[in-house]
């Protein structure tokens, strides 16, 4: 642990209290301080204190158990609560005198309902509603990790730069993006693209896709990150093994993107990769905000073009 030498060699650099000489130890540390789980990124102090005692990210309070309780959570929340608002949006549409296509016929889904529920005002009120899902992961991923307010919630899930600047993980953005620009010029030779259901979204209408950008850049990234490599790696990494960690957090997060992009496995392969990256930083770093800044710049870029409509 790298700590600012503040104290005498015959005090604890940490609390400073001071140190006998059956309990000094090389590193200046006094039993209690040397016992701590904690951890300080090289030249970072996160807390206006002296020195700050930061929970060590790799070795959670929450087990397997809350990690991926956390995570069927986010998936849960992301397809009940615009499942919700579709039918809260057809009840006041209904309560209002506005026709509506009938729920069933015979007993059976009414394919005009599902018509009607993939237009583009109701495919907006979906992506909308995605971002209240968004705001409820949150919330819970806060309740988890903070233990209600008890415990620091940015520093236990890493809250640093890895010792590196802003303009690297910037940097770093643009070479990945560039790796996954040609992955997919290489595999676009051997493996052929289908329009998949996101395409589809991002054809209905420019609203859409607006709503589609505000989502990628503005919310996604944070949330996605602190569930996937803040807490569900978190609570992995000590059970599984590092490896095994990394393998199941890539393909879990590469995974639940799966369905809508079918058909688009060139581009399905491009964000197998960009989770890959992500994992293994966060895995380096022990800290999830070079994991959000890269996973921003990506969408940033990729939502750029689909407002240009030069890519899905």
């Amino acid at each position: 642990m790298m700590v600012d030498q503040i104290t005498t060699s015959r005090s604890c650099s940490v609390c400073g209290v001071a140190l006998g000489h059956d309990k000094a130890e090389e590193n200046g540390l006094c039993g209690g301080c040397a016992g701590s789980d904690v951890s300080q990124p090289p030249g970072e102090i996160a807390t206006d204190a002296p020195v700050a005692l930061l929970p060590d990210p790799d070795h959670p309070h929450w087990g397997p158990v809350g990690g991926i309780g956390v995570w069927l959570a986010s998936v849960a929340a992301i397809i009940l609560i615009p499942a919700i608002a579709v039918v809260g949006w057809y009840l006041l549409q209904g309560a209002r005198g506005v026709e509506v296509p009938a729920l069933t016929i015979n007993g059976e889904l009414n394919a005009e309902f599902l018509k009607w529920a993939m237009s583009p005002p109701l495919l907006l009120v979906q992506i909308s509603s995605t971002i209240v899902a968004h705001a409820i992961t949150f919330a819970l991923c806060w309740m988890v990790v903070s233990r209600l307010g008890t415990r620091p919630f940015w520093q236990s899930l890493g809250w640093h730069l890895g010792g590196r600047g802003i303009w690297y993980w910037i940097v770093f953005s643009a070479c990945l993006l560039l790796g996954i620009g040609l992955l997919s010029q290489v595999l676009s030779r051997f493996i052929s693209e289908a329009q998949s259901p996101f395409d589809q979204l991002l054809g209905t209408s420019l609203q859409v896709r607006i709503a589609v950008v505000i989502l990628a850049t503005l919310t996604a990234p944070t949330v996605e990150e602190i569930v996937y490599r803040g807490i569900l790696f978190s609570s992995l990494r000590n059970r599984i093994g590092l490896t095994g960690a990394v393998i199941t957090v890539t393909l879990t997060f590469a995974g639940v993107h799966v369905i809508q992009n079918v058909g688009a496995w060139v581009s399905m392969s491009g964000l197998a990769l960009l989770s890959l990256t992500l994992t293994v930083v966060r895995a380096r770093t022990k800290s999830v905000l070079p994991c959000i800044i890269v996973h921003t710049v990506n969408n940033a870029v990729a939502s750029v073009l689909i407002l240009l409509n030069k890519a899905s």
